[in-house]
């Protein structure tokens, strides 16, 4: 099974007033995300389930890759992609799909990044850019706890080697 773990989009600055949850992507980062989103698309996703966190940036990062992927099924707000995501959560989630052979998950740092560190065992942790996308293969069934690393797409980057994640 092949995971995706997204990063949402640059967000708007916080601003008094403004609960966390609320804040919007920016103009700028719903720019950049629809070229990540064409290049992911180049790169042959075809989920099958898509989840994102409820935060609006989050969701309006998972709208952007639906659309441009022509995703034709729900993108599903999965509350336990809320910020405090990690290996436990996403085992949750995956336990309710079996079977799947994409889904993607769209969230927040420093949770993803975390989760990346932990499913390949690097020697010290990886944070996500905003908008970057991780391409992770974990078996089927049986111990989810080591993923092999298919790629990133971070920038205007690709990198095939998980040596490169670590500095």
């Amino acid at each position: 099974m092949r995971i995706y773990l997204v990063r949402h989009a640059e967000s708007v600055d916080r601003v008094p007033g403004m609960p966390d949850a609320a804040r919007f992507l920016s103009a700028r980062g719903r720019v950049s995300f629809r070229e990540m989103a064409r290049r992911f698309r180049e790169a042959g996703a075809l989920p099958t389930r898509m989840f994102t966190s409820p935060f609006v940036r989050a969701v309006q990062t998972a709208e952007i890759l639906s659309e441009t992927l022509q995703y034709d099924a729900e993108v599903a707000v999965a509350l336990q992609l809320a910020p405090g995501f990690d290996v436990e959560g996403l085992n949750v989630v995956l336990d309710a799909f079996p079977g799947e052979r994409e889904i993607v998950f769209v969230g927040h740092e420093p949770d993803l990044g975390d989760i990346l560190t932990r499913l390949l065992s690097l020697p010290r942790r990886y944070a996500m850019r905003k908008g970057s996308i991780a391409a992770l293969d974990l078996p089927d069934t049986g111990n989810r706890a080591r993923a092999d690393f298919a790629w990133l797409l971070a920038g205007d980057r690709r990198i095939e080697d998980p040596a490169m994640l670590v500095p």
